[in-house]
């Protein structure tokens, strides 16, 4: 068998005929298709040697079997029925080119070139499939391999939902979001640009959030206060507002089915919004988008996924919602939280706040100099522990009613300084 070994342990290339897979069983490095003919031929499924071993003594397919090993270390090798990630390098009238770059989760170190036709670009209305609508050169593409079409390329499919462009650029070098099946949107100048739009699935375990590091969690109630702080009612409108509170309480308690649960009605109440509505929508977004970037890479990277979304819709709304002449200018606010108390300060709630620590710093003044204005001999008690006793307590009371008057002067100072900034962002 060494004799045959020897003959046969010649370089092939991806695509070339090792013999018949009625002689042969493929091993390593090969696979068997039909000729045109109908006939089952073993074929090399990557660039290196074939070699022919016999079959085990204890295997009852008396077929040799027929191998290609790699001439140098190779990374992962396409095959049929994988699923590969490709970049479009050039589209056709009939067909569209792509160099794949991986395999599953494992990328590749040679080079394999995919070709993606018109009746494999989706499952329907075939005779209706535009090529030039369906991709664009630089293109990242999430395809199947169907077979190995000749010795220079893979025929791949994106005929299913989760198959397809899966990030793309804009003329104006920004990353497209996915906003229909067929239709990306630049997030900066708000262009609409066809493709065949692969369904991406985020499927969370339902234990995930609560399952997350104690650092993390408080990341999480954080992104859950970004996203409805203040008056969320009043700016995001009444359904979607309260969408956005029962989110934010569904990740404050780390209920991971709820939040995915709520998440998937957001898109469908978008058409309803004002332009208002949505920009305060989009900037709730970038908000907790920026806290769930914050957490970086944990786990499989699903916090870096939602991060991405989260900031990328939030960018496409606050670019594209331009207030009406008839909708007022929102009034700049802060929102300060107290455990469950959440309060909003605004200019004039700050001017008040500040006249009221200015009358109780008076009072504390007036309280303080008229305790320091009873002299010792107006103090008269029974026996020296009693007078020793009031005199230590007007002593506290003197210096409580001072420290208030001072806290209350500091307080005044910095709620003027406030609503002067509040202010001064309203115009």
């Amino acid at each position: 068998m060494g004799e045959i070994e020897g003959e046969n342990k010649e370089k092939v290339t991806p695509g070339e005929i090792l013999g018949k897979a009625s002689e042969l069983k493929p091993g390593k490095g090969a696979y068997v298709a039909a000729d045109a003919a109908g006939v089952n031929l073993v074929y090399a499924s990557l660039t290196g040697f074939r070699t022919i071993s016999p079959p085990p003594s204890d295997s009852t397919d008396k077929r040799s079997v027929v191998e290609v090993t790699g001439h140098k270390a190779h990374g992962a090798v396409p095959e049929p029925g994988c699923t590969v990630l490709a970049r479009v390098k050039k589209v056709m009238a009939k067909m569209a080119s792509a160099d794949i770059m991986c395999v599953g989760s494992k990328s590749v170190r040679e080079n394999f070139t995919g070709v993606i036709r018109q009746q494999d670009v989706r499952a329907t209305e075939i005779d209706k499939v535009d090529m030039h609508a369906s991709f664009r050169a630089g293109d990242i593409v999430r395809a199947v391999v169907l077979s190995l079409g000749d010795a220079r390329a893979y025929h791949l499919s994106t005929a299913k939902n989760e198959l397809g462009v899966v990030s793309a650029e804009s003329t104006a070098g920004e990353t497209m979001i996915p906003i229909s099946w067929t239709e990306m949107q630049c997030p900066v100048t708000g262009q609409i640009e066809q493709r065949k739009v692969a369904k991406v699935n985020l499927d969370l375990p339902p234990d995930y959030f609560a399952k997350l590091p104690r650092d993390l969690r408080l990341d999480l109630n954080d992104a859950a206060f970004d996203l409805s702080n203040g008056p969320v009612l009043d700016e995001c409108g009444q359904e979607l507002g309260e969408t956005l509170l029962n989110l934010a309480r569904a990740w404050e308690s780390a209920d991971t089915s709820t939040s995915f649960s709520l998440a998937k009605q957001l898109p469908l109440l978008e058409t309803s919004l004002t332009e208002r509505e949505k920009a305060a929508f989009g900037k709730r977004l970038l908000s907790a988008g920026r806290r769930f970037q914050s957490m970086g890479q944990y786990g499989q990277g699903e916090l870096e996924r939602i991060a991405k979304s989260m900031i990328s819709v939030g960018k496409l709304l606050s670019a594209t919602a331009v207030p009406t002449t008839e909708e007022l200018p929102k009034t700049e606010s802060r929102t300060f939280k107290f455990g469950e108390l959440q309060v909003e300060v605004t200019p004039e709630k700050a001017i008040i706040g500040a006249v009221i620590a200015v009358v109780f710093g008076i009072l504390s003044w007036q309280i303080s100099q008229g305790i320091q204005s009873i002299s010792d001999g107006k103090l008269q008690y029974a026996n020296d522990n009693a007078l020793l006793l009031a005199k230590s307590l007007r002593t506290s009371l003197i210096a409580m009613f001072y420290t208030s008057t001072l806290l209350s002067g500091f307080s005044a100072v910095g709620l003027v300084l406030l609503a002067v900034q509040l202010k001064s962002k309203n115009k």
